[in-house]
């Protein structure tokens, strides 16, 4: 993943300018190695999660790895989190995730190994385990694939693995080995979930920073029920992208499509200028008259 981070800032530098027309880019921090995004300080995930599971409270240096999910039994727990206070409906025709704002890009230079793993199909045991669940609903399809891969394949870096920085594999060849990093356990599940019959166009590959552990991170998001849900290898809930918000996506490949990634610039609250507020209408700002000064329209930046 550090690879890929650095690849983003390369290919994705000029991209600013454009989102930042009616969206606002996020900016970038060092980048650190792919332990740190399931290792380190808690983040808003882990702490969604201990909330439902009734735990008082989340430890930091707690590895989300596959022991987390063998080790003892878990709570029960809803698959889908109840998140009352969210009501965003997902977008039909792109991929607003993590309260962003998605913009359709031509290329990126993640485009080769997205190419190489994105349209793999799944065998053996896997691939007839996903067939097996095309009579259930979408909900039970996305908690047990969500399940299967996590508990499936243990957390391994690629630089322990394969001795590079960054390599995208196969859903069937990360499931046969069992280790994997994040973007092996996103890519497997959206393998799986074709398989058992959802829609290429409902399933988001999504590259992203945990702003919170300053680290690179890759996730599944699935658009079900009206909703934008995410398939992360931290845990096996499934939880509404609006409801996380230290997740910064960067790009996003689905169906034959890329998406970059923005965010719209928070309303402007009212300020004071000589004395009078200046006021806000569809699509510019208006100053009132004050101590003389005319009235003068300025397009909003």
């Amino acid at each position: 993943m550090e690879q890929t981070a650095r690849l983003l800032r390369a290919g994705l530098a000029g991209l600013a300018l454009f989102a930042a027309t009616g969206a606002q880019a996020q900016s970038w921090s060092p980048a650190s190695s792919k332990n740190d995004a399931i290792l380190g300080a808690p983040s808003a995930l882990a702490a969604i999660v201990a909330a439902q599971s009734g735990s008082a409270s989340v430890t930091a240096a707690m590895p989300l790895t596959k022991a987390v999910f063998v080790a003892a039994p878990q709570p029960v727990v809803p698959a889908i989190a109840a998140v009352a206070t969210i009501d965003t409906a997902a977008s039909p025709d792109r991929p607003d995730v993590f309260n962003s704002v998605a913009m359709p890009i031509a290329r990126t230079p993640l485009d080769d190994r997205w190419s190489r793993v994105g349209r793999a199909s799944v065998h053996g045991k896997a691939g007839r385990f996903a067939a097996s669940l095309r009579g259930r609903d979408e909900a039970a399809k996305l908690d047990a694939v969500n399940r299967f891969v996590n508990a499936r394949i243990a957390f391994t870096d690629d630089s322990r693995q394969f001795g590079v920085a960054d390599q995208w594999s196969p859903a069937s060849d990360t499931l046969a080995r069992g280790r994997g990093d994040c973007e092996d356990y996103a890519i497997a599940k959206l393998a799986l979930l074709r398989r058992a019959g959802f829609a290429e166009r409902d399933l988001f590959f999504v590259v992203l920073k945990d702003v919170a552990r300053r680290a690179d991170h890759a996730v599944l998001v699935v658009r079900s029920g009206g909703r934008f849900l995410v398939l992360d290898n931290g845990t096996d809930q499934l939880i509404d992208s609006a409801a996380i918000r230290d997740y910064r996506p960067v790009l996003t490949f689905t169906a034959g499509q890329r998406f970059t990634h923005g965010y719209r610039r928070p309303a402007t609250p009212p300020v004071v200028f000589a004395s009078a507020p200046v006021t806000r209408e569809p699509g510019q700002l208006t100053l009132a008259t004050a101590a003389g000064i005319p009235s003068s329209p300025f397009a909003s930046r």
